[in-house]
């Protein structure tokens, strides 16, 4: 394996997680983890890690792999795994 293909797969592995890593940014960051109580506190738990999961894939055109049920944020007890999305 050469360098760009090593580095490939690194991006390619993190990216397959990115869900579950935005919301351990969340959850590690104090001022976005009092943001995020907020709205979940207005809107509910459910609405909020969906919409959150969503736009993760969205914004970066993400295509869904499968579910997770191993989560490392403890925030989340599933999330859709992604891969990029091939044009």
């Amino acid at each position: 394996m050469n360098v760009s293909e090593y580095a490939a797969q690194v991006v390619s592995r993190f990216i397959t997680d990115i869900t579950d890593h935005v919301f351990l940014a969340i959850e590690r960051d104090d001022e976005a983890m009092r943001e995020y109580m907020c709205k979940v506190n207005e809107f509910g738990l459910a609405p909020i890690n969906t919409t959150i999961g969503r736009k993760v894939k969205e914004m970066l055109n993400l295509e869904n792999i499968d579910e997770s049920d191993k989560p490392k944020s403890r925030i989340i007890q599933t999330y859709t795994r992604h891969s990029i999305t091939r044009t």
